[in-house]
C-alpha cells in the first residue's frame, strides 16, 4: 500500500474520529438522569466500539483489506463504517445484543452494499476484517445475524441514533458522532460549544462566541445538520454560517443580490465596502465544474464568483475584524428586511 493511500485512509479515520463528541459531553449529568442506567452503559459501549474501529483503520489499513493503491481506497474504508452506521441499525434488533439483517446476501440497502461494493475483496472476507473489532456476521440461507462480543449492548443505542437521525435529520451526518444526546431529545441540535470544544485556540473561541451572543442579541435563530457547522437564520432565511474543519474556521454571510450591492455602495462606509471587497467569493477555480465561476459586474468591475449568488468567505477571522463581521451581517439580513428609507436616499 502506498504512502498516499495509507494517507488518504488515515485522514479520513483522524477526521471522524476528531468529529467524536466527547463522552462527557453527549453523556453529562442531565442525559444520564434522562437515559438511565443500562442505556448509559450500551451507549458507553457503542462509543468504546466505534472509538476502536477508526483507531484500528487508521493504525492497520491493511488489516481491512485496504491494499489497492487507487483512487478508490477511502470509499472502501467507508464502506466498513456504512455498514456500521446505516446497515446493522436498519436491520431488526431480535435482542438487545442481536441484530437480524434480512436477504443480506441480496440486500440492496446502501449500508450492506457498501460494504461489498467497489472491493476486489469477497464479502466474507470484508466481514472477517471486522472480527478485530469484536463485531460477528453469521450468514445464513435468508439473511444474517450480527453480534458484537465485547461490546454486546452496543446495537440499541446505534438503532436509536439511526431512527433519530432519519426522523429529524435526513441527509445530515450529526449521529455518526456519538451524538447521544440524540436518544434522550430526537430534536436536539449540537451547539457552538460542540463544534468548537477541541478544535480551536482559545483566542478563536471568545471571538466565536462573541459573534454567537451578537447574533442571539438580535433574535437570530441556530440550526446545525452537520456537526461541524451551524447555521444562523434570520426571519426564517440564513444569512450567514459558522464552520470549524480541521482547526480551521470559515464564515460565510449571504449578502444577496451584486446590483443591490453596487447601489448600497454609498449608503455604507469605505471600510465595510472594502472588507466585502476583499472576502467575496471570488471564483478561483476551485472546482472545475464551475466553469470559472459566473461573470458579474462588482463595484463597477467584471470579476467571477462562485456559484449564483454572493457571499462572503472569510476564512480564521481575527478579533480585529468582529465589527465588519457583524456589520456585514447586518448588511446580509437588510437584503431579507430591506431599509426602504435608505435605498430611497441613493
Amino acid at each position: 500500500m502506498s504512502q498516499e493511500s495509507t494517507k488518504a485512509v488515515q485522514e479520513s479515520m483522524q477526521k471522524r474520529l476528531n468529529d467524536l463528541i466527547p463522552i462527557e459531553t453527549s453523556l453529562n449529568a442531565e442525559t444520564i438522569s434522562q437515559l438511565g442506567s443500562y442505556m448509559v452503559q450500551a451507549c458507553r459501549e457503542l462509543y468504546d466500539f466505534i472509538t476502536r474501529l477508526y483507531t484500528d483503520i487508521y493504525n492497520n489499513p491493511a488489516e481491512y483489506g485496504l491494499l489497492i493503491d487507487d483512487k478508490e481506497t477511502r470509499d472502501r474504508a467507508l464502506g466498513f463504517l456504512g455498514f456500521v452506521w446505516e446497515g446493522i441499525p436498519d436491520g431488526e434488533l431480535m435482542s438487545d445484543s442481536v441484530v437480524w439483517i434480512p436477504n443480506f446476501n441480496k440486500n440492496q440497502h446502501k449500508g450492506v452494499e457498501k460494504l461489498f461494493s467497489k472491493t476486489p475483496f469477497s464479502g466474507r472476507q470484508r466481514l472477517n476484517f471486522l472480527e478485530r473489532c469484536g463485531l460477528f456476521i453469521e450468514e445464513t440461507k435468508d439473511g444474517a445475524y450480527v453480534t458484537n462480543i465485547e461490546y454486546p449492548n452496543m446495537f440499541l443505542p446505534l438503532q436509536k441514533l439511526r431512527q433519530a437521525a432519519k426522523k429529524n435529520y435526513a441527509g445530515s451526518n450529526v449521529y455518526f458522532n456519538c451524538e447521544f444526546r440524540l436518544i434522550a431529545n430526537p430534536k436536539y441540535q449540537p451547539t457552538l460549544s460542540d463544534i468548537v470544544y477541541n478544535r480551536t485556540s482559545p483566542e478563536m473561541k471568545d471571538l466565536l462566541f462573541k459573534i454567537d451572543s451578537y447574533a442571539k442579541s438580535k433574535k437570530f435563530k441556530t440550526e446545525c445538520r452537520v456537526k461541524e457547522c451551524i447555521y444562523y437564520k434570520y426571519k426564517g432565511k440564513r444569512v450567514f454560517n459558522i464552520r470549524v474543519r480541521r482547526h480551521e474556521v470559515h464564515i460565510e454571510i449571504g449578502i444577496g443580490d451584486l446590483d443591490r450591492i453596487n447601489r448600497m455602495e454609498k449608503i455604507y462606509s469605505d471600510g465595510l465596502m472594502n472588507f466585502i471587497k476583499r472576502n467575496m467569493n471570488y471564483c478561483r477555480n476551485c472546482f472545475p465544474h464551475h466553469g470559472g465561476g459566473v461573470p458579474v459586474t462588482f463595484f463597477n468591475k467584471q470579476v467571477r464568483i462562485c456559484g449564483g449568488g454572493a457571499f462572503l468567505y472569510i476564512k480564521n477571522p481575527t478579533l480585529g475584524q468582529f465589527d465588519y463581521i457583524t456589520q456585514a451581517i447586518n448588511f446580509g439580513c437588510d437584503v431579507i428586511a430591506p431599509p426602504w428609507k435608505k435605498i430611497e436616499r441613493i
